[in-house]
């Protein structure tokens, strides 16, 4: 049997480091309001920009979860095949 590996999301991840939204941008190279987009999954990094959250927050791109549960929404439209 496979052992899941654990994901974390942004904001996880954030609070894990005791870092308010300003000092994670900062960190980050971005601005406050994009990381909040980013935790609330209204808007995704770049790939460049999540090597930079890979190495600021010391997590693997597999162990980031940037689709936190709540902001999955199941399907409503139901085609015809």
């Amino acid at each position: 049997m496979e052992k899941e590996e654990k994901t974390y999301t942004l904001l996880q991840l954030r609070s894990g480091k005791r870092w308010t939204q300003k000092e994670a941008a900062k960190k980050l190279g971005v601005s406050e309001s994009t990381l909040s987009k980013w935790e609330n999954a209204l808007i995704f990094p770049t790939i460049d920009k999540v090597w930079v959250i890979e190495d600021v927050y010391g997590v693997p791109l597999s162990g980031i979860n940037f689709l936190p549960n709540n902001t999955v929404k199941p399907c409503t439209n139901h085609l015809a095949s």
